[in-house]
């Protein structure tokens, strides 16, 4: 299938960087000749436009400089970051994958702290002593009911300042040896707005064969009455009404795709990172459920977001590199 009709048929897709493999990157993602390899995640829309995503393994967030086309390490270490989106004020909403944690990260402060210690220090960075001068950053959730999260995954911002994060179980190199998966399920949660109470908003989540579901991209219109949320264990996605209080209802069947990542348009079609032979993103009409684009990439992609001045650039994370594709639409939501 060819382009969507949301991109010009001339358009191409751009590389604009390649991640380099450090001494300390975790070997969680591996390249074709079987040797470690970065693996690029979490794309999110600043404010001023520019791109901040994830070089997981390494536990870097990196800053995409739109005006500048230069590529820099915003944080380092970042609790091995995953999923991430800006919030409302400017403040940028991290999935902290290392000790199973939400942050808020701030763009324009700093704080010098002791240097954080790895769970698992026979991966990674090294133990050291000493402090850091870092981004400063806030612990939003640090647990359900007491318990640890299976690993928060991906995360947005509605509106009003509320917050819905997915909350799979894989299994991480980085985490201490003898972590088990405390929650009961695989689902989603809810974040009020004041950030003081965590709800779990699906009790069930299920697959087509009726076993708990492994949510993992998050989308949601720019009117924060829809959520859409991917089973990517499933190959399903599914469409959720919002509801004042958090909660979610009537859900529906918004494609027959499962995806890692995925973004939505301001003219309802969702970006989805599923295609692995060939690699690429696949675009859905969430109005029928029906396939009307792919977006060919060199590498298979994990996220993506719409940034740039204008908002119509397609900024997508896949594997080892970074890449862009000029759009006739903007993103639904400012983060994302």
């Amino acid at each position: 299938m060819g382009l969507p009709p949301t991109i010009s048929p001339d358009a191409k897709v751009e590389k604009l960087a390649t991640l380099p493999t450090e001494s300390y990157t975790v070997p969680n993602n591996f390249g074709p000749n079987g040797t470690p390899a970065p693996f690029t995640e979490g794309a999110t829309c600043a404010p001023n436009g520019d791109v901040y995503f994830i070089e997981q393994d390494s536990s870097k967030i990196m800053h995409w400089s739109v005006a500048d086309k230069t590529l820099s390490v915003f944080m380092h270490p970042s609790g091995y970051s995953n999923g991430m989106c800006f919030d409302y004020q400017g403040n940028l909403i991290a999935c902290a994958d290392e000790r199973n944690e939400l942050w808020s990260i701030s763009l324009t402060e700093t704080e010098t702290v002791p240097y954080p210690q790895p769970l698992n220090p026979a991966v990674g960075d090294k133990p050291k002593e000493g402090t850091i001068t870092q981004p400063k950053h806030t612990v939003l959730v640090k647990d359900y009911q007491g318990k640890l999260l299976n690993g928060p995954n991906d995360v947005l911002v509605r509106p009003d300042g509320g917050m819905y994060l997915t909350d799979p179980y894989y299994r991480r190199n980085w985490w201490a040896p003898d972590r088990q998966q405390q929650q009961d399920v695989k689902t989603v949660y809810f974040l009020s707005p004041d950030h003081k109470t965590l709800t779990r908003v699906l009790n069930e989540f299920n697959s087509p064969n009726g076993q708990n579901g492994t949510p993992n991209g998050i989308a949601g219109t720019g009117d924060g009455k829809t959520l859409f949320v991917s089973d990517i264990s499933g190959g399903q996605t599914w469409a959720f009404d919002i509801q004042p209080d958090g909660s979610l209802t009537n859900k529906k069947l918004a494609c027959s795709f499962g995806s890692d990542g995925m973004t939505l348009d301001d003219h309802g079609n969702l970006y989805m990172s599923v295609g692995s032979r060939p690699s690429g993103v696949t675009v859905v009409d969430t109005k029928t459920g029906k396939q009307i684009g792919f977006i060919p990439v060199p590498e298979g992609p994990a996220n993506m977001c719409f940034a740039g001045k204008d908002r119509q650039t397609l900024y997508i994370t896949a594997r080892t590199g970074f890449y862009c594709i000029p759009t006739n639409v903007k993103g639904a939501n400012p983060g994302k």
